[in-house]
């Protein structure tokens, strides 16, 4: 069943977040890297939206390993952008 089906029983599924850009174009682009035979644009499309579609096993092995290394990739690139605090606002120990 379709992630973003809503039958009238009350079996509620959540809607439907696409992912983001940044994230579709860094799976592709490590997928495009690893060995092996590419993997189908019909196969992406199924697999970063909400549509139903079939996918072989190996692909989608193949475009879950991507996935995660995306965004572990951009979950590191956002930490190492964030702001250095000041050195004047961290505790420092004084003895007596």
């Amino acid at each position: 069943m379709c992630g973003t089906c809503r039958p009238e029983d009350g079996n509620f599924y959540r809607a439907h977040v696409p992912p983001s850009e940044a994230l579709v174009e860094r799976a592709r682009a490590i997928e495009a890297g690893m060995e092996g035979a590419r993997v189908p644009e019909e196969a992406w499309q199924a697999f970063f939206s909400s549509a139903c579609g079939a996918i072989e096993w190996s692909q989608f092995e193949r475009m879950f390993h991507a996935r995660k290394a995306a965004a572990t990739y951009l979950a590191i690139e956002s930490t190492a952008r964030r702001r250095v605090r000041p050195a004047s606002t961290a505790f420092r120990c004084v003895a007596d």
